[in-house]
Formats: C-alpha cells, structure tokens, sequence
C-alpha cells in the first residue's frame, strides 16, 4: 500500500510540471513573460525531480517515461516556443509580404528540434550521455535569457539578428549529435567523493550570491560542453589511429 502512495509522486511531479508548462502559454499570450517564463523554470525543477524520485524510490515504469516525455513536449516545447514568439519572434519581419512571418517559422522550428530531440531520447539507450543538448536545458536558456536581459536594461529589438540565430543555434545543439553529461547516475551511490560535495557546495554558495545570473553562465558551459566533448574525441581518436599506424609500420 506505500508502495503505491510511493509511485504517485513521480508522477505528481510530472504532472506539476506539465501544468507549470501549460499556465505559461497562457501568460505568454497575456504578455506577462516574467511569470511565464518563472513558470518554465519551476517546470524544469519538477521535470528533473521526478526522474530522481522515481529512481530514488525504484518506482520507474514505462508509463512514467512516456508520460514524462509527453509532459516535456508541452512544457519544453510550446511554451518556449509561444514564449519565443511572443518575447522578440513576433516583430522579426525579414520576409516581406509574405503570408507566413519568419517569426513564426523560426518559433516552429524550435518546436520541431524538441519533437525530433524528444523523439532520439525515446530510442536511446545510453546511459551516461545525452545525445543532443536535452530540450528542459534549451528551455533554461531562453528564459534565463530573457530574465538577465531585463535586468541589465538590454533592448533585443535592436539586436534581432544575434537574438534569432541563437535561437536557431539552440535548435541545432538539440538536434546535433553532441554528446552531453547526463548525471543520471550521479549521487545514486551512498558515498560521494570529497571533491564532488566541495564543489556542490563551492555552487551552491556562488548561485546565492546572484542565482539567475549563475545558472545562466552554467547553463551556457553545458550547451557548449558538447562541442568541446566532440573535439576532444575526434582528436583522441585521431590520436589513437595514428599510434595503430605507427605501430604497424614499425611492424614492417
């Protein structure tokens, strides 16, 4: 019987996450993009706390998974791209005359990377690696985004080439064959070493001091940590390919 009661918070917390998603379209149509985009945030925290507490718990299923997944279809996918369309999106007009505003077509594309992202999670079978930059961290990025630029007082109409291809820098990453961390398995063993509790607490201590503006910093290292992931096998490949080589003509 606790079991049971057990195997509901995952999905609770999916469906948290799911509604949070849901709320900021909403928000988003209203104009309040603060809220909608605080609203995507609090989605990202529930989405990444209900795979944890499955686990945790051993209360993993296929329904979860699947459910989880739909969930992120709305609160990783329409709603950043609404939240897109109605933050800068909508004022990008570099097709004149044309019956569909290039707005639209980039906010659809961002979309179409989630599906395809979401798509490529659901066949994979890795563990350890995300294939793609995973789309609640695409997310992260947009809203942070937008939070820390309206802090410092950045006005993006003025800046709608840069704003529009690092939205469609986004898209690539999600759909890329980058090679991301995936901390699935971190702090699933009941001893952690030393340097690893030093350094989340090093963190945690810093994002205090101005969270927004670190989890966004962190946020960017992680999108890019693919590319660098990807150079670095390339080369030790390369590297082990030439040792093969020099080994057999050493060998003639």
């Amino acid at each position: 019987m606790i079991r049971n009661k057990i195997y509901l918070i995952p999905n609770l917390l999916t469906t948290g996450s799911v509604l949070c998603g849901f709320v900021s379209i909403i928000y988003s149509f209203d104009g309040y993009l603060t809220i909608a985009a605080n609203l995507i945030l609090v989605s990202f925290v529930l989405d990444g706390l209900d795979g944890r507490v499955a686990r945790i718990t051993k209360t993993t299923s296929d329904f979860g998974a699947q459910y989880d997944s739909l969930a992120d279809v709305v609160s990783f996918g329409v709603a950043p791209s609404v939240f897109l369309y109605q933050w800068f999106l909508k004022d990008v007009n570099f097709l004149i005359n044309s019956w569909l505003e290039l707005g639209v077509i980039i906010a659809s594309l961002y979309l179409v990377s989630v599906l395809l992202r979401l798509a490529r999670f659901n066949t994979s079978k890795s563990k350890d690696f995300f294939i793609g930059l995973p789309c609640p961290l695409g997310a992260v990025l947009v809203t942070l985004s937008y939070i820390m630029i309206n802090k410092v007082g950045l006005e993006i109409t003025l800046h709608k080439e840069i704003s529009v291809f690092l939205t469609l820098l986004v898209s690539f990453l999600m759909i890329s064959k980058f090679s991301y961390f995936s901390f699935k398995n971190f702090g699933s063993d009941e001893k952690i070493k030393f340097y690893w509790l030093f350094f989340i607490i090093f963190l945690l201590v810093i994002t205090l001091i101005n969270p927004y503006m670190v989890l966004l910093l962190l946020a960017i290292i992680y999108s890019l940590s693919g590319f660098f992931i990807n150079i670095f096998r390339k080369f030790k490949k390369r590297k082990n390919m030439y040792k093969e080589e020099s080994r057999d003509n050493y060998g003639k």
